[in-house]
């Protein structure tokens, strides 16, 4: 995201963050599966002015039914007649609904397309084709995780109205009380385990670091439990972040196994932004670890993602830069939509300077950063050593071969990879599990 990684962005081949939507499997308004049902059915006919008569400004102004044909054609040459399609995921993300489908064809193999769509204008808002979505698959534990040495405990974040779902996991091994860390998840309505495909990022540290004697608490956002009643007009970082992350680090120090000294806030993308503020409302703590913190504006960093990808047209680069412009200067009227959210949500993260934040902690900062980042690139985690200059004890650890997921990869990076099962690199819970024993010794 960007100021938040992992932002939904417009057009038919520009939908990075959608197309890794399937993070959370909650079900979408019922207005997407018709959407997503209509949009098939006259692509299928043949009739691209129906297939884009529900596209919102952006999607028009990017995808014309002449540009739509012309895609569609390009992939479906040898595929032969459109023979039907099926509703596989359904989920929401960033504010809107979102419906992934498996198209069939009478010759060539089957194709996947994702459709987003605005709960509050019934308007589509996001269209991506893709190779068929991968069959949900249920979570595995990495190699690193060793059951015997932790336990799982369902545990409840919050009071009502917003009681959240949680999952705290307890060293078995040895005498507590044992040093605990809260995770924060990146933007959006992600579950607990910030399942993003078939990955599973915050299953994966939970079960790691727990696995070497930490206590670990992760929780499903409010913006997944609760979004469909939620005001998204109105939301702010506090909705979404800080009241919640409040509720579960007092849950950590209610609970006799965790030494009450040793508490620590890890976040990852914009749930690491967000955390020195966090770790502020609830001080003390013990440090932070930041994954992937983001550092620049909003608009500049989504239009850097869509040129690195070099999938959208040179209109939808061009009214993308505009749009970015306008939401990075504070110009756009705050009820505007951009990526998801009212202008007035980026407008409330721009005006919390967590750099600064992070300096009144005086707690030691471990900041880490994957070489194949595209979302989170260089320029952010240099925004943070800059401001975090003369800080004691601040430590960054840089991953060449890790994503925005930290999980290994080559070559060029892409969206798409971001469907391929694989687990958080074990380089990652060993940084982390040595920050925690030592913050220190950096």
């Amino acid at each position: 995201m960007i100021k938040q990684a992992g932002r939904c962005s417009r057009g038919i081949a520009a939908a990075f963050v959608l197309a890794i939507a399937v993070s959370s499997f909650v079900r979408a308004a019922a207005v997407a599966d018709s959407r997503c049902d209509e949009l098939v059915k006259a692509l299928g006919a043949g009739d691209f002015s129906a297939a884009t008569a529900h596209f919102d400004s952006s999607m028009k102004a990017g995808l014309s039914p002449e540009k739509l044909r012309s895609t569609w054609q390009g992939l479906t040459t040898n595929a032969g007649k459109l023979l039907g399609s099926e509703i596989t995921t359904r989920t929401a993300k960033n504010g809107e609904d979102v419906v992934i489908a498996t198209l069939k064809f009478e010759h060539g193999p089957d194709m996947g397309v994702l459709v987003a769509v605005n709960p509050q204008s019934g308007e589509v808002s996001g269209l991506y084709f893709m190779p068929s979505p991968p069959a949900i698959q249920k979570p595995t534990s990495p190699p690193y995780a060793q059951a015997d040495k932790f336990r799982s405990e369902t545990v409840s974040v919050g009071s009502p109205p917003f009681v959240l779902p949680g999952t705290l996991t307890i060293p078995t091994t040895g005498t507590g009380p044992w040093p605990a860390v809260l995770l924060l998840g990146g933007s959006g309505p992600n579950d607990q385990d910030e399942s993003i495909g078939p990955n599973h990022i915050f299953k994966d540290i939970a079960e790691g670091l727990s696995s070497r004697g930490i206590v670990v608490l992760r929780y499903s956002k409010r913006t997944l439990v609760y979004g469909k009643t939620m005001d998204v007009q109105h939301i702010t970082i506090k909705e979404e972040y800080l009241d919640d992350a409040t509720a579960a680090v007092n849950l950590l120090r209610s609970r006799k196994e965790v030494a009450q000294d040793r508490i620590f806030i890890a976040g990852h993308s914009l749930g690491a932004t967000i955390a020195p503020e966090v770790a502020l409302r609830v001080a003390p703590v013990q440090g932070l670890i930041l994954l992937a913190p983001t550092g620049r504006k909003t608009g500049a960093a989504i239009v850097q993602q869509m040129r690195f990808l070099g999938e959208a047209s040179h209109e939808q680069l061009d009214e993308l830069e505009r749009k970015a412009n306008e939401l990075d200067n504070h110009l756009m009227p705050p009820t505007e939509n951009f990526m998801g959210a009212p202008a007035s949500y980026w407008y409330d993260l721009d005006a919390r300077d967590e750099v600064a934040l992070a300096r009144q902690l005086k707690v030691p900062i471990l900041i880490l950063h994957g070489g194949r980042d595209y979302q989170v690139i260089d320029k952010d985690i240099e925004h943070w050593q800059e401001g975090l200059k003369g800080v004691a004890h601040v430590h960054v650890d840089d991953f060449p071969a890790l994503n925005h997921l930290f999980i290994a990869g080559t070559g060029k990076p892409n969206n798409q990879e971001y469907l391929v099962p694989g687990h958080v690199d074990q380089q990652v819970i060993d940084a982390m599990a040595a920050f925690i024993g030592n913050p220190l010794a950096n």
